[in-house]
């Protein structure tokens, strides 16, 4: 089974730090996942068992005498949180550690990326949103370009 995550849905972490996941997302979230940072660390992400596989499996790849490489690694792999299930209520605990990272206060916004899942402070996920409302012309040229042309039949 491939997961599918799309669309948002806004909701707020509880005072314990935890918070409720949609019921949309649940089934193709699985009962084991990884809860960890997004690639560009302004967000957090829930991988479901098999993409969290593809990706270690990526990183593992990176030598270890590369060192620049193997910070990046690092990063990504020192704030993530593997076998993570949810609670009989459908609720995740957001370590302190992630949710300073993301900027998250209370507010949050989850956001189906496909194949993983994200959840955005709130007010951070607006503000992304906007900026690349205005550039989506450019958005969409690079994507076409980059993944769609000709070159990519």
């Amino acid at each position: 089974m491939v997961a599918e995550f799309s669309g948002n849905f806004s909701h707020n972490i509880d005072p314990k730090g935890r918070a409720t996941i949609p019921s949309i997302y649940r089934r193709d979230l699985g009962d084991q996942f990884t809860l960890g940072m997004n690639q560009q660390l302004n967000a957090l992400a829930l991988y479901p068992k098999e993409e969290w596989a593809q990706i270690s499996a990526q990183l593992n790849r990176i030598p270890v005498s590369d060192a620049k490489g193997m910070a990046y690694v690092r990063m990504i792999k020192a704030f993530s949180y593997p076998a993570q299930s949810l609670d009989g209520q459908g609720r995740l605990l957001l370590p302190a550690v992630l949710r300073e990272k993301a900027g998250m206060d209370k507010a949050i916004t989850f956001v189906g990326m496909g194949r993983f899942l994200e959840i955005w402070d709130a007010d951070r996920f607006a503000a992304f949103c906007s900026a690349s409302e205005t550039s989506f012309e450019q958005l969409m040229d690079y994507v076409n370009d980059r993944y769609f042309g000709a070159d990519h039949s």
